[in-house]
């Protein structure tokens, strides 16, 4: 059973965006590279700006628990990409972060929306490939 809803990301999800990225930059990127939460909140303001004022350039959007409203997820997917060997626009995805207080069930139908919505979205906008 789904207890959560999908809707865009606005500025004020931005410092939640941020806390559920943070619990996980370091084991992510431990050894490459700084985890700086500063540039992850400009980056992740400037990509909900992007979709608000040219739709279909970015989408950004979060996991709202039914019960709280608490963000317990959220995906980030960028257009206008292309890979070395081909001209074809491609999205791209540029984050994405579940909650791991949630169920392992609820992280996989997480998992399995964010898959259906990058589809629906480049359908929606035209792009043939997603590159995760």
């Amino acid at each position: 059973m789904t207890t959560w809803t999908w809707e865009p990301a606005t500025g004020t999800d931005v410092p939640a965006i941020k806390d559920i990225a943070e619990s996980w930059f370091q084991t992510e990127i431990d050894g490459i590279w700084v985890a700086d939460p500063i540039a992850y909140m400009r980056n992740i303001t400037q990509a909900v700006v992007s979709q608000y004022y040219s739709p279909g350039s970015e989408l950004i959007l979060v996991a709202r628990d039914n019960a709280t409203a608490a963000i317990v997820a959220y995906l980030w997917v960028k257009r206008n990409n292309r890979s070395p060997w081909s001209d074809e626009e491609q999205a791209q995805v540029q984050m994405v972060h579940v909650s791991m207080d949630l169920t392992a069930r609820q992280r996989i139908g997480l998992i399995k929306d964010m898959i259906m919505l990058w589809e629906l979205w480049c359908i929606e906008h035209d792009i043939r490939i997603v590159c995760s």
